[in-house]
């Protein structure tokens, strides 16, 4: 099941402005093709090598992110929703030669997601009607723009709905928004998403007018998948629209109750193996049409040392994994590796505690090593997501630290971090209990 996804790119739906868009249209079309189907830009064979996309610092970047992202071999942006910003995202991703699976938000049927927003499908007739106008003028707004390439309804609604009917509302009130989305714009297909297989039953029965799938798939279950959606009953082709290491929700938690993230190394295999294994084959027969790594973003918190491509300005494992899984070329230098984060013993010393930590890191090159900690225990959402750095002194040998733990209620995760020269920075974790707050 996969996470929700960032507020960065803004849900908001704005007022419609028809503004003039430079270039010519492209229109997308997804054909037969034998026993699959494939993509086709303006009658061109497309296959989608994509990210999702938050960008690092608004507009002002966005022409700096799009060049970045297509010297990485990616072709295609994600959004989840569209906002003020699309226009510079449309623009900047048409000058380097990207295109943009427009997101079109729908809001969640219970409270977890974006904002913690929950909407009734059963019972708001007023609010299905508002939301499917903003999302035609939404339509309207853009669909001349020659860098959408499809339009992405909401985004993982079916899991987030609270029960049976609630679910089947949706479904049925997505298929009356999709009709009239290829009414009001025929030169672009248009998918829903929702996480791995579970909106499958529910699209083929409510919603025949869906051109495609997207699904959002963390981990090695990406060779799965294909069985999955047959199995689910699934008769059209699809996109895997996130896609990254396995995520928190579905890994063991250690003896504190932290869950345990899959290291560095890990985490760049998933996503090479992820491109050139599982889907690779599905691509050649016509059942995926591309993929959607999660995420391109800057965020320093939680999720963005999980799952992002930088943190910071600093480049994370994935950052290169998609370099590799899109072009074929590896990381230079060589990334660094974590070889062990362990706490050995905490010692007090006056009102502060000070964990002895053994942080072992190869590299070709002298590193900058720093700690930082996340307490995902927290009340509010947050500060379970808020990253914080930690005071540290080098130990007594090499390889060891001392690190001042927070005053906080609980286990917390514990982050060794390391950046060498080129930029790039490598994360191990682990966990530790740390004092009360006095």
């Amino acid at each position: 099941m996969a996470t929700a996804p960032p507020a960065a790119f803004g849900v908001l739906l704005v007022t419609a402005l028809l503004l003039p868009m430079g270039g010519v249209e492209a229109r997308t079309s997804i054909v037969k093709a034998g026993e699959g189907w494939k993509l086709e830009v303006d009658g061109q064979p497309y296959v989608a090598k994509g990210v999702t996309f938050s960008g690092t610092g608004g507009p002002s970047n966005f022409d700096a992110d799009c060049e970045r992202l297509r010297a990485q071999g990616v072709n295609t942006l994600r959004t989840w929703g569209t906002g003020e910003e699309t226009v510079a995202l449309l623009d900047a991703a048409h000058k380097h030669g990207l295109r943009v699976l427009v997101g079109l938000w729908l809001r969640p049927g219970r409270a977890g997601m974006e904002n913690d927003d929950a909407f009734d499908y059963a019972r708001d007739a007023k609010g299905r009607e508002a939301q499917l106008q903003a999302t035609l003028a939404q339509v309207r707004r853009f669909k001349d723009h020659p860098a959408v390439l499809a339009w992405g309804l909401g985004n993982e609604v079916i899991l987030n709905s609270p029960d049976e009917p609630s679910k089947v509302a949706y479904a049925r009130f997505l298929e009356k928004v999709v009709r009239a989305v290829k009414k009001t714009d025929p030169g672009h297909p248009v998918l829903s998403v929702d996480a791995w297989t579970l909106g499958v039953p529910f699209w083929e029965k409510y919603v025949p007018s869906l051109d495609a799938y997207g699904l959002n798939v963390y981990g090695r279950g990406i060779h799965a998948l294909p069985e999955a959606v047959r199995q689910a009953g699934g008769r059209k082709p699809w996109f895997i629209t996130e896609f990254g290491a396995q995520g928190e929700w579905e890994v063991p938690k250690d003896a504190r109750g932290v869950p345990q993230e899959p290291g560095d190394a890990e985490k760049y295999d998933v996503i090479v193996d992820g491109w050139r294994n599982a889907l690779a084959p599905q691509v050649q027969a016509g059942r995926c049409l591309g993929l959607f790594v999660f995420n391109y973003s800057s965020a320093f918190d939680h999720t963005g040392l999980w799952l992002g491509m930088l943190s910071g300005t600093a480049m994370r494992p994935a950052w290169h994994a998609v370099r590799e899984a899109y072009t074929g070329t590896k990381p230079a230098p060589a990334l660094p590796v974590p070889v062990r984060l362990e706490v050995q013993g905490l010692e007090k010393e006056g009102v502060a505690t000070w964990a002895n930590v053994a942080f072992d890191v190869t590299a070709a090159t002298p590193l900058e090593v720093s700690f930082a900690y996340n307490a995902r225990g927290a009340p509010t959402r947050e500060e379970r997501d808020r990253v914080t750095a930690l005071e540290a002194r080098k130990g007594a040998t090499p390889g060891t630290w001392r690190v001042r733990l927070p005053a906080v209620t609980g286990a917390i995760k514990l982050y060794g971090l390391a950046k060498d020269g080129a930029g790039n920075l490598v994360a191990a974790t682990t966990s530790v209990a740390a004092p009360a707050s006095p």
